[in-house]
């Protein structure tokens, strides 16, 4: 599979300046984008890493703290391709570089657990609790335990006994996580599809007024 990355020059003084003097800018989407197989493949390509992400990345450890940074990288890699499937250009995955918190603002904004009550909370609850691990050298198993109870089917009544459970129920809000991103990545293409028709729609209206916009 080819990595892809953005391929028009980022605009800036020079290009503002050649607009004037030339009279025109391109905006072929085929200069700055995927074609619509291209951006297929790319999502599938995503799906199937991140399906595969914990299996490879979640460690067979007893350390709770260890298991804790895991899960913060293997959730901030979802986040990266999350916005990076639901982004009008094309970017590596290494050329994103966003602190923890502002993926998952962008992914947020990009539609991220908009429609779910525990998604959002639990991923800043786990980037809160890996940060006091990271830099203190603390652990506060309450706050890691109200997380891991939010997740939990059984939320009433909802106990851990042990660093090796509150290991194993990281691991699969991981793979939870991982495996939503990978189903919602599937909309992106759609979301891709229908922005792209409308801009395409949009610019033959101004060539011919007459011509209706079909999605409105």
């Amino acid at each position: 599979m080819r990595s892809y990355q953005v391929r028009r020059e980022r605009p800036n003084f020079r290009t503002a300046h050649e607009f004037h003097g030339e009279g025109s800018f391109s905006i072929d989407p085929r200069q700055h984008g995927l074609s619509g197989k291209e951006r297929q493949a790319e999502i599938d390509k995503i799906g199937d890493e991140l399906e595969e992400l914990v299996k490879r990345q979640f460690p067979r450890t007893q350390n709770l703290e260890y298991a804790i940074l895991k899960s913060h990288l293997i959730i901030e890699y979802a986040l990266t391709q999350y916005i990076r499937c639901f982004s009008a250009v094309v970017v590596l995955t290494e050329s994103i570089r966003f602190t923890f918190a502002q993926r998952l603002e962008i992914a947020y904004l990009l539609g991220f657990g908009n429609h779910d009550p525990v998604l959002l909370p639990t991923v800043e609850r786990l980037n809160k609790v890996r940060n006091q691990v990271a830099h203190t050298f603390n652990l506060d198993r309450g706050a890691l335990d109200e997380m891991l109870r939010i997740n939990s089917e059984d939320y009433d009544a909802f106990t851990v006994k042990n660093d090796r459970e509150r290991i194993s129920r990281l691991r699969s809000i991981c793979a939870f996580i991982c495996g939503r991103v990978a189903g919602e990545s599937l909309a992106a293409h759609v979301t891709a599809t229908l922005l792209k028709d409308r801009a395409m729609s949009n610019a033959r209206q101004k060539d011919d007024p007459g011509i209706t916009d079909p999605g409105t």
